[in-house]
């Protein structure tokens, strides 16, 4: 999914979601996981509170967008401890 070459890295997002159609499983990698994960809790995280209509989407957004960006931050730093 990220490539580096020369030192550039470039994201491949249809790499994500493979779908099998031999085995008729789907394999989702570490960032497609990411996201899922980051989606739900922030839907869960959103209803439980006691915020209204849309304030409520907004507070989705906003805990979506920081799970996301935390999670590439901390495996930004992890990624030069790997090698």
């Amino acid at each position: 999914m990220f490539e580096c070459a020369g030192g550039a890295a470039s994201l491949n997002l249809t790499a994500m979601v493979v779908a099998s159609a031999e085995s008729g499983s789907i394999r989702i990698n570490h960032f497609g996981t990411m996201l899922l994960f980051a989606l739900l809790i922030s839907v869960a995280l959103a209803a439980l509170g006691q915020r209204r209509g849309l304030e409520r989407f907004r507070y989705a957004v906003w805990s979506f967008a920081l799970f996301v960006l935390i999670g590439v931050g901390i495996a930004w730093i992890m990624y030069p401890l790997s090698r």
